[in-house]
């Protein structure tokens, strides 16, 4: 499901012992070399997680309150654009709790700096979940962005790690993730506990990418 800019869901992250044997989150880069990136091209970051539906009414009434408050969802961003071009949708997806959760996922939640800066132009954004049983799943969501200003963007990654600015500076995949927690689109939403799984920036090529 793809979406656009709505209202924030005040909500957290449920952390309960026994749910999950929690891991340090995987990240994949890019093989060696690492690639720095520069403006113009295309790059994208899709994220999962496992999730545990902890309050199945919770995520309903989330997803219903962001229905009346004018959610909107979009099919793709207006590629010569910054802002997600709209759609009404058909109604809120309150039903099912991953259909809701799905719902609830903003993929650019966290991003709010490099792009008050102008590092990054959104080109578009997907979410969803699935479930494997009858309370847990898997959520993805993924953004993919023109670099706009590849500096801007280690600038506010090195703001935020100092202490990894080499890394920042070698490694867009490594200045993406530091600039915006990858998982900041799950930490608002209530109802739900989770464990991070891979995280992947990859270059996308200009044959890819197409026109945008």
């Amino acid at each position: 499901m793809e979406q656009a800019d709505r209202h924030k869901v005040v909500g957290m992250h449920v952390d309960q012992p026994g749910l999950f044997d929690v891991p340090d989150p995987v990240t994949k880069v890019p093989p060696d070399p690492p690639k720095r990136g520069r403006n113009k091209e295309v790059w994208s970051m899709t994220a999962t997680a496992e999730v545990v539906i902890t309050d199945a009414s919770a995520l309903r009434q989330a997803a219903a309150r962001q229905y009346e408050d004018g959610a909107i969802s979009t099919v793709d961003a207006d590629p010569g654009t910054s802002e997600p071009q709209d759609e009404a949708p058909d109604g809120a997806p309150v039903d099912d709790p991953f259909d809701a959760l799905a719902w609830l996922i903003w993929p650019t939640e966290g991003l709010e700096g490099a792009l008050e800066v102008g590092a990054l132009r959104i080109l578009s954004v997907e979410s969803e979940a699935v479930p494997v049983s009858s309370d847990r799943g898997r959520a993805t969501w993924r953004v993919t962005a023109k670099l706009t200003n590849v500096d801007r963007l280690r600038h506010v990654a090195t703001q935020a790690h100092p202490d990894q600015a080499a890394e920042i500076s070698s490694s867009l995949a490594i200045a993406w993730q530091r600039a915006a927690d990858p998982f900041s689109p799950l930490r608002s939403i209530d109802g739900i506990a989770w464990m991070p799984g891979p995280v992947v920036v990859e270059h996308i090529p200009a044959r890819a990418a197409g026109n945008r």
